[in-house]
């Protein structure tokens, strides 16, 4: 009498079990594999770094997101690379933006705007923390007007310098080196126009293969 719906039961169960292991193993080989042999450094044509949309020479840029989780954690390490880079050189900070990343990217009026008004850098952990930690979506108008007030920062002149010429050229230009380098991760470096790096290994092993390639144009030797 109970047979049947027993095995029928048992046939479910196992169906379900069976197409959960396909999907486990189809993510881990197909998905993830992706993102590990992705190429660490790419070096940029010559025609393309003659048509690089990047303004200064001699820089490193970051592409970053408050929404990223490594790009957080690496502030400090940032700012030591920083402190190492020669006279003549320039690190460039630019959120991404472009429609690739659009969850990160929705975070960039919020960048471009601070950046305006000239208070960026003392917001920027308090940023990620609501982002990353807190779990507020600061692309959201209202979360964002509740953000700036609990950060003390004025939302008259928030709005007034959102509506800026200088956010929408910043805003402009963040999303023109974004296309144009094909950025599809965070934190991306840009170095002297012509490198893509993305983090391979640890800081400060990581700060000195960037230098190398701004003051060197070529990659440390391992």
């Amino acid at each position: 009498m109970f047979k049947r719906p027993l095995l029928l039961l048992i046939y479910t169960l196992a169906i379900i079990i069976i197409s959960s292991l396909i999907t486990t193993a189809y993510f881990h080989y197909f998905v993830l594999n992706q993102g590990i042999e992705q190429q660490a450094l790419i070096a940029i044509s010559d025609d393309e770094v003659n048509n690089s949309p990047i303004k200064d020479d001699n820089t490193i840029v970051e592409i970053f997101s408050y929404g990223c989780h490594y790009c957080a954690i690496n502030e400090e390490n940032i700012a030591k690379l920083e402190a190492r880079m020669p006279a003549g050189t320039k690190l460039i900070r630019l959120h991404i933006n472009n429609v690739q990343m659009n969850g990160l990217a929705s975070l960039s009026p919020l960048f471009a705007t601070l950046t305006v008004m000239g208070i960026e850098p003392q917001h920027r952990e308090s940023a990620y923390n609501a982002v990353l930690k807190q779990k507020i979506d600061l692309g959201n108008p209202q979360n964002r007007d509740s953000w700036l007030t609990e950060n003390g920062i004025d939302l008259a002149a928030y709005n007034a310098a959102s509506q800026t010429p200088q956010v929408a050229e910043l805003l402009n230009y963040m999303t023109t080196v974004s296309d144009h380098y094909k950025i599809n991760a965070t934190p991306t470096f840009i170095v002297n126009k012509k490198w893509l790096a993305l983090q391979d290994c640890d800081f400060p092993e990581f700060a000195d293969h960037l230098l190398s390639l701004l003051q060197h144009d070529q990659p440390l030797e391992q």
